[in-house]
């Protein structure tokens, strides 16, 4: 495929992969190598659908870079993809590289079977991706936060100097108490009866991707260079819970992410103790605060309410990040309809 001086290609091999964390390094925002591999090579679909272009002196100039996913979309499997990567190279800014990339990877993705692409633009490219590109808002993404530490929110409001001299604990540990039958412990690998909670526990969710027990294990245990903590609650040997948190050091503090809270519905106590199994982790390790991504229809809303948790103030954000998607091939009365999504920290590229 050409088009005036630029030719674009698909990425579909390692050394093209070389590349692109090549010009991402180059251009000050570096890669890793293993990273990118199980993103695009390594992913739950097994394909890869990302527009590589190139300059007339075969220059690697630009990148549109999506990563392939399963959706259920009202009770059918279809083949999605998650907006991701996107460079320019700095000297070939200012021409609509961003945009023409793009546009030929959305321009082949009803012959390559995708039904849609979704993601999350921030605030310097979601003009590009609404204006020029056709994607449609469902806005906002569901920021849920619990603070831990009084100091991190108020050295963003009132500086550095108040929030170091009042920074102190909000909470203590909490005791959990579990019945002769019941257990919290360590997920070492997702099985079926991870699939049968989730096909459970997203029965009247209509757009999701899928996370089932292959997605589960490719997230959050085959990502390199993770340590997430993954916990199961279990009844009488039955697991009718799973919890997915870890700690970053960003946003200029020790942030704790809910990554995932999938629970029974008839097992509000599951979710209750597994949020206090994260919460005595986010203690013990000093993390000022919480983020969770959860709408208010979802399954777990209530619970993630009933453990403190707030909406997080639009000046309190740490990024300004927006919801949306482009759709090919899938009814748009179902994606149009925010109350029909499910979202939470495992669709986030960057935690």
């Amino acid at each position: 495929m050409s088009n005036e001086l630029y030719t674009y290609k698909f990425l579909n091999d390692s050394s093209a992969l070389v590349e692109y964390k090549n010009a991402f390094d180059a251009n000050g925002s570096p890669k890793k190598l293993e990273v990118l591999e199980w993103i695009h090579f390594k992913n739950t679909v097994k394909d890869s659908f990302t527009c590589l272009t190139y300059s007339e002196q075969n220059k690697l100039i630009a990148i549109y870079a999506t990563m392939p996913v399963y959706f259920q979309i009202n009770g059918e499997k279809i083949k999605g993809c998650q907006s991701l990567d996107t460079l320019t190279d700095s000297e070939y800014r200012g021409k609509g590289l961003f945009t023409k990339s793009a546009q030929v990877i959305f321009d082949a993705a009803p012959n390559e079977k995708y039904g849609l692409v979704y993601g999350f633009p921030n605030g310097n490219s979601v003009h590009g991706f609404t204006k020029k590109l056709g994607w449609t808002l469902i806005d906002p993404v569901p920021f849920l936060f619990k603070a831990f530490r009084t100091g991190y929110f108020l050295r963003k409001i009132f500086g550095n100097n108040l929030g170091r001299i009042l920074d102190f604990n909000l909470y203590r540990k909490r005791k959990i108490y579990l019945e002769p039958d019941e257990e919290i412990r360590e997920i070492e690998f997702f099985s079926e009866e991870a699939t049968k909670l989730w096909d459970i526990f997203s029965k009247k969710i209509k757009v999701a991707v899928c996370r089932n027990a292959t997605y589960l294990n490719w997230r959050f245990k085959e990502k390199p260079q993770e340590n997430y903590q993954i916990k199961g609650f279990y009844k009488r040997g039955r697991l009718l819970g799973m919890i997915v948190y870890v700690i970053k050091n960003k946003h200029q503090g020790k942030i704790g992410y809910i990554m995932e809270l999938i629970i029974h519905p008839s097992s509000y106590q599951a979710g209750k103790k597994l949020l206090n199994d994260s919460h005595n982790y986010f203690i013990e390790n000093k993390a000022d605060a919480c983020l969770a991504w959860c709408m208010n229809h979802s399954p777990s809303y209530r619970t993630f309410k009933k453990n403190g948790f707030k909406i997080l103030p639009e000046k309190l954000r740490p990024i300004e990040l927006h919801l949306g998607y482009r759709n090919f091939a899938v009814n748009e009365d179902i994606l149009n309809n925010r109350d029909n999504w499910y979202i939470s920290y495992s669709d986030s590229d960057t935690v």
